[in-house]
């Protein structure tokens, strides 16, 4: 009965001694360093990104007036529900504006009719411009 009791002992102290083994392993795994990790190549958050695609536009006939026509916004966004389309646009300053159709966008620019990919704006003097998403905007074809 002796002999029992020191193999229950002993085979106590083995299951601690391991589970202690198992959790210093844990403890010692590498650890993440923010260094040492791979970052993008390209910043996804730089501004800019309209500015690369108005010189193919410009060369297919195609104009970016985001500048002069919407104030620097961009469309980023559209959402087509049953009542109502609703665009969503981005200012340079990381600011988000959503605007319904027939609402005005700025003090000349009115939003006529969205799309999945495109809206229709109208100016002061009802010329209408299809504005995508990559930052592209040429007059509507009627």
């Amino acid at each position: 009965m002796n002999i029992n009791k020191i193999l229950k002992a002993l085979l106590l102290f083995l299951i601690v001694l391991f589970s202690q083994l198992q959790f210093q392993s844990l403890k010692a795994e590498d650890k993440n360093n923010l260094d040492d990790e791979e970052l993008p190549a390209i910043d996804p958050f730089a501004g800019g990104v309209g500015n690369t695609n108005q010189g193919s536009a410009e060369t297919t006939g195609q104009t970016s007036q985001g500048s002069g026509l919407l104030n620097n916004m961009r469309l980023v966004g559209t959402i087509l529900g049953e009542k109502k389309k609703i665009a969503i646009f981005s200012s340079p300053d990381g600011g988000a504006f959503k605007f319904e159709e027939s609402e005005a966008i700025t003090d000349s620019i009115t939003l006529v009719d969205v799309f999945n990919e495109v809206v229709i704006v109208q100016d002061e003097s009802k010329n209408e411009f299809e504005v995508y998403m990559n930052n592209i905007i040429k007059p509507s074809g009627g």
